[in-house]
């Protein structure tokens, strides 16, 4: 996902047999990498408007039938943890995530996880709202928000109806993300979505016992990063685990227990990295502050992972805009 501008970006183009390649440009500049595929042979239609605050970003989707794959081969540490929280509008969908299938009607919420493959199928012209926000923005209301990825939001009607109409009054007055309270705007998003999540957490049925253990383990060592032994053997032993087993609950789920731990780690320097509180610490220090202790090792390893060295991302990051605005049409747009 590339890095979003203030500046706001507005682009048309006619309908045609290449409107779907177009659509999956646009795509690509506001969320995560996703494989695109058509369901039927026909010329595409679509709209997409975004904009965004430090810790949220909206998005107004609307177009013709298509396929959404967010697949493993496309996850990557440096994507992020990032969930997302859609309104149905119009149009019929289905998600698929961990197993679950969930047929979306008009007036539907639900959440599904970027750092976990999922699938959405449009079947019929469409129209959606979508909230998407880092997974540690709700961490202190719903620590296991990611739980509930795939299924419908309605434990609490009252409340899901407060989000719902905060989604639609923001997307009413997008551009007031771009002025000087949207990041004041984002923050009450995100404690309303935050309640939400909690809410459903409490009333959800139990989940499986591969998926609470394997939850319980990231979140142990979320909250170990800092510490330069954290390793396979001290996470099996607090979780009293063989370290066999340990391996083999991350494998199933297709990573390995270094690799998700070194993407944390990098994520967090990365996130500290462009922290305008942070600017007095050298880049040394913040890798050390996440268990990088080989100064050498992290700038290399970021390098690979972010496509520049943490001093040239910091340098970049210092003059990007808080706030970003986006707008794209494949016309004819729909009203819904």
């Amino acid at each position: 996902m590339s890095e979003l501008h203030r500046t706001k970006y507005e682009e048309s183009f006619s309908i045609s047999k290449e409107g779907l390649e177009k659509w999956k440009a646009c795509v690509a500049k506001v969320f995560p990498p996703l494989r695109i595929a058509p369901t039927e042979r026909a010329p595409f239609a679509g709209s997409l408007r975004a904009a965004g605050a430090v810790g949220l970003h909206m998005s107004r989707i609307s177009s013709s039938p298509h396929i959404v794959e967010r697949r493993q081969s496309l996850i990557s540490g440096s994507d992020g943890h990032y969930l997302k929280l859609s309104l149905h509008l119009q149009g019929q969908s289905m998600l698929v995530q961990d197993g679950r299938e969930l047929l979306l009607q008009p007036g539907d919420v639900t959440l599904y996880d970027t750092s976990r493959p999922y699938t959405l199928v449009q079947s019929e012209d469409y129209t959606m709202l979508v909230a998407m926000f880092p997974r540690e923005a709700v961490r202190a209301l719903a620590p296991d928000a990611p739980e509930l990825a795939g299924l419908k939001l309605e434990a609490d009607s009252g409340l899901t109806s407060i989000v719902s109409d905060y989604l639609h009054t923001l997307d009413k007055n997008l551009l007031s993300l771009n002025g000087p309270a949207g990041q004041r705007l984002a923050r009450a998003g995100l404690d309303l979505i935050g309640s939400l999540l909690a809410t459903e957490l409490d009333q959800a049925p139990a989940a499986e016992p591969h998926a609470l253990t394997l939850r319980k383990i990231q979140n142990h060592i979320e909250q170990n990063l800092a510490d330069p032994e954290l390793s396979p053997t001290s996470i099996a032993a607090a979780h009293y685990i063989s370290v066999r087993h340990l391996h083999d609950l991350f494998r199933q789920d297709g990573r390995t227990v270094a690799a998700w731990v070194r993407s944390q780690r990098l994520e967090r320097c990365r996130q500290d990295l462009r922290d305008p509180l942070l600017m007095d610490r050298n880049v040394a220090g913040i890798a050390a502050r996440w268990g990088f202790l080989d100064a050498g090792h992290f700038s290399r390893l970021f390098r690979t992972t972010f496509g520049e060295t943490p001093s040239n991302y910091r340098k970049s990051a210092s003059h990007t805009p808080e706030f970003s605005v986006h707008a794209y049409h494949i016309h004819p747009a729909r009203n819904p």
